[in-house]
């Protein structure tokens, strides 16, 4: 028998080498496909629970929204909204003391032109305003389906709103995002205000998850516009920020880690409305507060219903465009950015190694049910891990690739241990009784160990089998000695008799494992009476073909044992002992002396009586009671006869 520790062995080194080199092939994959979409969807969601067990947090003082929302359209009744309007508002942000004063509208044609300029005196005033505080910012938008190529007119556009300072990798920038065409605001409004681009393209899954920090088109990199309004707030020249492609970005002494496509994942602070948002009718009125506004950037844009841009977030699946500007803005301003560069990539991959092979190696020392707890746990530990980085160190540890170690390692020491198993059983299969068997194979020490129970025991012994042997080859032995062994089997196992020991001409069975019950003895006899019937047939065939016909010995008696493992520390098999084994051996030896098939015990008789199957012991005697050697005292002892008939002469063997 094996124990489990001794199956668990059976996954050797070299189940642990295929451990290593799943969770090794797991790291490589999170390296080249960790960005791809299908990934980056499914990691995202890991993401978004993240971001709600964490829950709503109080955003910076940096940053509010002044939004064109339904009252304020009821209220001015006009959209687009006046060029004269957007002029009061900055005016009023100015005097407010905004830091920053951002307008998210493309304003890409003049509104009247009457002046000799071409422009309305919408524009005029607009630009008037702008031009005033020397703080503005206004929106380009990229175009990336199929055009021509782009005017020089308009890359010049581009590359005066570019970065200063672009280091790119000697491998090239693949995967950065690349524009095809480019809606800037009219020239006169480009002169007075700083531009950055407010493309926020969303996830596989449609979810909104990160900030592009520069668009690539026409040679240049042009900023989105929460960069702008972050270096304009701190005050730093364009030559103080410098973009990094495929690693980060750096505004003055503030590094941001960026992915290979400039990304930075943004840190919702809670759901809509959370970054202080103020309707621009209530800034007409003079109902908002300057301190409500002074050191902040403002930025201007709708949310109207079917006006502005509105995206799926962590925990919104409503949220307004320019509310996802001012929350990355403040990100930017304090320093809240999340992280999913070099340091959580590297952790990452250190726990898609270590977690890989803790869960093959814990698995592997437990029960196959525990798999899945171990599993799970793992699973859990990690999420855990991730949650607590998230939380305290703005950290992105992947999920997805931790756990496909996890549940790959788990997987594969699951079917490594059940094809151990099914190898396991198929050996046991044997030498044992299938009843047994997965007993045997599921755990070091099977339930019915050391039980104490009744049972029939059951021997069976070949008359004459040592003369058979002497007139045969060993071979013809062997084969004879299988067919013998095979016709017990196959008679016994219908009846619930399990085989405990083959021995030469012999057999040991015990009738009331793993089970005991009432019929034990009766289904003993039952068995015992239809092997001596397969014999007679038998010895039809052995007859025909010319060989000596045998005769059998029966004994059975039924009472107390003990199932027990026989045998030393290395070696043991299951089994039963106690009187009642001593004893139906006994009683088989007598079927010699008697010139009889079968000899039951008294108790035997008694507990097939009890059952209501006398019919079973038609044909059997009472002998006077017989002296049990090695035993005290005498034993009431029946036996049948001639039911092999004619018997042939037989001889001890």
């Amino acid at each position: 028998m094996l124990s489990g520790r001794s199956r668990s062995g059976l996954l050797s080194w070299r189940h642990a080498m295929g451990a290593l080199l799943l969770s090794l092939a797991v790291a490589i994959g999170y390296v080249a496909f960790g960005d791809a979409s299908l990934f980056s969807a499914v990691e995202g969601q890991t993401l978004n629970w993240r971001f709600r067990l964490r829950g709503p947090i109080a955003p910076p003082p940096t940053a509010a929204v002044i939004a064109i929302d339904d009252a304020t359209l009821a209220r001015l009744k006009r959209w687009p909204l006046p060029r004269r309007v957007l002029a009061d508002a900055t005016t009023r942000l100015a005097a407010a003391g905004a830091k920053v004063i951002g307008i998210d509208l493309l304003l890409l044609e003049p509104e009247q032109p009457t002046s000799g300029t071409g422009l309305g005196p919408g524009d005029l005033a607009l630009i008037d305003a702008l031009d005033a505080g020397g703080r503005a910012l206004l929106p380009v938008a990229f175009v990336f389906t199929p055009l021509p190529p782009p005017d020089d007119s308009v890359v010049e556009i581009a590359r005066a709103a570019s970065f200063r300072i672009v280091r790119a990798p000697s491998g090239g920038d693949a995967g950065v995002l690349r524009a095809t065409g480019l809606l800037s605001p009219i020239e006169p409004l480009r002169r007075v205000a700083t531009l950055g681009h407010v493309n926020l393209p969303v996830d596989a899954d449609g979810s909104l998850r990160h900030l592009s920090v520069a668009v690539a088109f026409g040679g240049a990199y042009v900023p989105a516009l929460p960069v702008e309004a972050a270096r304009r707030f701190a005050g730093l020249a364009p030559g103080d920020m410098t973009l990094q492609v495929g690693g980060r970005l750096t505004l003055g002494d503030r590094v941001v880690q960026i992915d290979r496509q400039l990304r930075w994942p943004i840190n919702f602070y809670g759901p809509r409305g959370t970054v202080p948002t103020y309707p621009l009718i209530d800034l007409l009125e003079g109902k908002v507060p300057d301190a409500a506004l002074a050191g902040r950037v403002v930025i201007i844009g709708a949310t109207a219903l079917g006006v502005g841009d509105t995206f799926v977030t962590p925990f919104s699946h409503v949220f307004p465009g320019v509310e996802v500007l001012a929350t990355a803005i403040g990100n930017l301003v304090a320093g809240q950015t999340l992280d999913r560069g070099g340091t959580p990539r590297g952790w990452s991959i250190v726990a898609i190694l270590t977690l890989g092979l803790a869960a093959f190696a814990l698995a592997r020392l437990r029960s196959p049910l525990s798999i899945v707890a171990i599993a799970v746990a793992l699973l859990a530990g990690w999420f855990v891990v991730a949650q607590l980085a998230f939380e305290a160190k703005g950290l992105w540890l992947d999920v997805t690739f931790p756990s496909v170690a996890i549940l790959l390692s788990a997987g594969y020491v699951a079917i490594g241990r059940a094809t151990l198993e099914r190898r396991l059983r198929r050996n046991l299969a044997r030498y044992h009784s299938p009843m047994i068997v997965d007993m045997l194979a599921e755990r070091e020490h099977p339930s019915i160990e050391g039980r104490q129970q009744l049972a029939a025991i059951v021997f069976v012994d070949i008359a004459g089998s040592t003369r058979r042997a002497e007139r045969q080859s060993p071979p013809d032995v062997a084969r004879f000695l299988h067919e013998f062994h095979g016709r017990i089997e196959r008679v016994v196992g219908p009846h619930g008799g399990v085989p405990l020991q083959f021995m030469g001409d012999g057999a040991m069975i015990i009738f009331g494992v793993p089970t005991p019950g009432p019929n034990d003895a009766a289904a003993a006899l039952t068995a015992a009476r239809e092997l001596v019937d397969d014999i007679r047939g038998w010895n039809l065939e052995l007859a025909a073909a010319g060989a000596t016909p045998l005769a059998i010995g029966i004994g059975i008696h039924f009472g107390p044992v003990v199932i027990t493992l026989l045998g030393g520390q290395e070696q043991a098999q299951l089994s039963a002992a106690g009187d009642t084994v001593n004893v139906a051996s006994r009683v088989e030896a007598l079927t010699r002396l008697h010139r009889a098939e079968i000899a039951v015990s008294g108790a035997v008789i008694d507990a097939v009586t009890a059952a209501g199957r006398g019919d079973l012991l038609v044909g059997f005697v009472e002998l006077p009671a017989q002296e049990i050697r090695g035993r005290e005292g005498r034993l009431a002892v029946w036996v049948a006869r001639g039911l092999l008939a004619p018997a042939p002469s037989a001889e001890a063997g």
